[in-house]
């Protein structure tokens, strides 16, 4: 195959685009003129149409005003030699207002006594038509008078009869309903001034009129009839909208393809650089995405996720479980977290997998799986965010190791401020076991065995109220992994009271306990939760030690709702004041001279963990009370 020439591909291209556009031109050129010649035929048509109605209803009026001429000259006839009574005259004159009602008024005069019957008109016109209507012995009609009337002389043998018309009830007893719903009728004088017009459309939108003269009956009477526009039929709107759409589908297929070409390439050059966009915005990026079809083979990976598998796209791609960076050690968790992706009941919170690094490591991390969804709208698989949470779940168990550390500090400094008070409290069993001691060789010595057995068995209970002292001490202070195990929240409530009254009763606190009968038993860690209760009656008795001796008073609650446990710790004291109230969660921050300032802020710690909730308020009556609130 040879080249073809520049010129000639640039001539045959013009040529090759001369044609549609030629045929573009004939074809609007000849929708114009099919629809100016389809508008010159409607036209002409009604133009037809109107002037045959006009004929029509000129017939039908001459024909209205005949039959009453000749009514009315049957009626002078039998009036000649006085033969038409006045009872006769009335009635004859009441059929042939029946018949005509736009007649008025009727007046005979020429007989023996005058006849009248309705309206009667003295006008010089109307004589000058009696004088007419003797002269050439046929009906005679004047000008228009006024209230728009018409009257119509008729004379016979030295009689006349003058009769009174009024047009509009002419109109409006001879132009039909179908006749008025198409054309205005309007009745004009000589002078152009309309007397009377009926019209059963309230538009003044007019298209084609006609008029012819009416004379006789009235001298320069004219008809104008005007036909309203009729709204377009159906199906020639239909046919107009029809060739326009067509018009303008050869228009847009005209431009389409003129631009076929260049929208090709500029689309093929768009995609390039999409594409290019697209590979160099997730190569970028440091999550990981994961593209699988509904059966679970893999169809797409990004280099982040290949970088934390330590596999290759092409190793990856086409893959099915079990994938090889699943963990050896938990395949059956693998694939059910699978089969639940596949099935569509992945959480909408992502959920945690540990996968395998190709050098071994084990790398944490959370998927976020999402449907995908191809331009049809067909879901075509699932695609998953990947996010590596290795370094997350470091930095979390330091800082659960940090707070376990934090709250050991925090029961390590309440038992060194309360052991002054526990070695008070030791004292005393220990004491009454010496003493008990010494009366039971006593009464060894003189042979009292049942003194003996009692004695005995004071010193037992005395050394067991020793060592539940010292059990719930080791229980507080050492180092305790939190766990959670079903728990009554008041036998919790009253080994920590136990625990911290002598410390109350050595400051002249009193300590109200009111705990709620039938508490529901949660689970919770209940060494956490003493050391929560620890916390807020130290600080309760801490607060009240230096009030007056009726206000140093702590009340110890417990309670319960349908779905709430909690209990609460109020106090008499000072107070908190309002501008330390925002900081008194924070850690470090004290108003003691020799706190720490851990103590809340381990209390709010503790509670969130078990999802609950520690708040205060001040009393009416002076003091602070703090509620803790855990889920039922």
């Amino acid at each position: 195959m040879f080249p073809r020439s520049p010129s000639f591909s640039a001539a045959g291209g013009r040529q090759l685009w001369l044609l549609p556009r030629l045929a573009l031109v004939l074809f609007v050129a000849a929708v114009i003129g099919l629809l100016a010649y389809v508008r010159m035929s409607e036209r002409e048509e009604a133009r037809l149409v109107l002037v045959s109605d006009v004929l029509w209803m000129e017939q039908n009026l001459r024909f209205q005003f005949e039959q009453t001429e000749e009514r009315l000259a049957a009626m002078l006839e039998s009036a000649r030699d006085g033969g038409l009574g006045e009872a006769d005259f009335r009635a004859r004159a009441r059929l042939i207002a029946q018949a005509n009602p736009a007649l008025v008024g009727l007046h005979i005069s020429g007989a023996v006594e005058p006849l009248d019957y309705g309206q009667v008109l003295e006008s010089s016109q109307i004589a000058d038509m009696v004088r007419l209507s003797r002269a050439t012995g046929r009906p005679a009609y004047t000008d228009v008078l006024g209230n728009n009337l018409l009257a119509v002389a008729i004379s016979d043998q030295g009689r006349d009869l003058v009769a009174l018309m009024a047009l509009p009830k002419i109109l409006n007893q001879q132009v039909p309903w179908w006749f008025a719903n198409k054309y205005r009728l309007t009745v004009l004088d000589g002078q152009g001034r309309q007397i009377a017009s009926k019209s059963g459309v309230s538009t003044d939108d007019e298209a084609l009129s006609y008029q012819l003269p009416f004379d006789p009956p009235g001298r320069g009477m004219i008809l104008r009839i005007t036909a309203y526009r009729t709204p377009t039929g159906t199906v020639q709107k239909g046919l107009i909208a029809g060739v326009v759409v067509l018009a303008v589908m050869v228009l847009l297929s005209w431009l389409r393809l003129n631009r076929q070409v260049q929208g090709r390439l500029n689309a093929e050059a768009a995609l390039r650089e999409e594409y290019a966009f697209r590979t160099a915005m997730e190569d970028s990026l440091s999550v990981g995405m994961r593209a699988r079809d509904l059966d679970g083979r893999i169809i797409y990976v990004n280099a982040a996720f290949c970088r934390m598998v330590g596999y290759s796209a092409t190793e990856l791609m086409g893959s099915m479980p079990p994938y090889p960076y699943w963990n050896p050690a938990d395949i059956a968790g693998h694939q059910a977290q699978n089969e639940a992706v596949l099935a569509g009941r992945a959480p909408q919170g992502g959920f945690e997998s540990t996968v395998r690094h190709r050098n071994g490591q084990l790398v944490a991390t959370r998927v976020y799986t999402t449907p995908l969804i191809d331009a049809t709208g067909r879901q075509r698989g699932w695609m998953s965010s990947v996010v590596d949470i290795t370094s997350q779940k470091a930095a979390e168990a330091r800082e659960h190791e940090q707070e376990e550390k934090l709250r050991q500090t925090g029961r390590l400094i309440a038992m060194g401020e309360m052991a002054s008070t526990l070695a008070h409290e030791l004292n005393q069993p220990l004491m009454a076991m010496s003493s008990y001691a010494s009366a039971a060789r006593n009464f060894a010595g003189r042979g009292e065995q049942d003194m003996l057995d009692s004695t005995l068995n004071k010193i037992a209970e005395q050394a067991q109220r020793a060592a539940g002292v010292v059990r719930r001490i080791r229980e507080f202070v050492r180092k305790h992994a939190p766990h959670r195990e079903e728990c009554d929240l008041n036998e919790i409530a009253r080994d920590t009271l136990e625990l911290i009254d002598p410390d109350a009763r050595a400051r002249g606190v009193r300590l109200v306990c009111e705990l709620a009968p039938d508490m529901p038993i949660i689970a919770a860690d209940r060494v956490l939760l003493g050391q929560v209760m620890v916390n807020l009656l130290r600080n309760a008795i801490d607060a009240c030690a230096e009030q007056a001796a009726d206000r140093r008073e702590v009340v110890f609650s417990t309670g319960c709702t349908a779905d709430q446990v909690g209990f609460s710790v109020a106090d008499r004291g000072h107070g908190i004041p309002a501008e330390i109230v925002e900081r008194l969660y924070e850690a470090f921050f004290t108003t003691k001279t020799l706190g720490m300032g851990i103590g809340l802020n381990i209390c709010r710690s503790i509670i969130e963990q078990h999802h609950g909730k520690l708040h205060h308020h001040a009393r009416p009556d002076g003091g602070t009370q703090f509620h803790v609130s855990l889920p039922r």
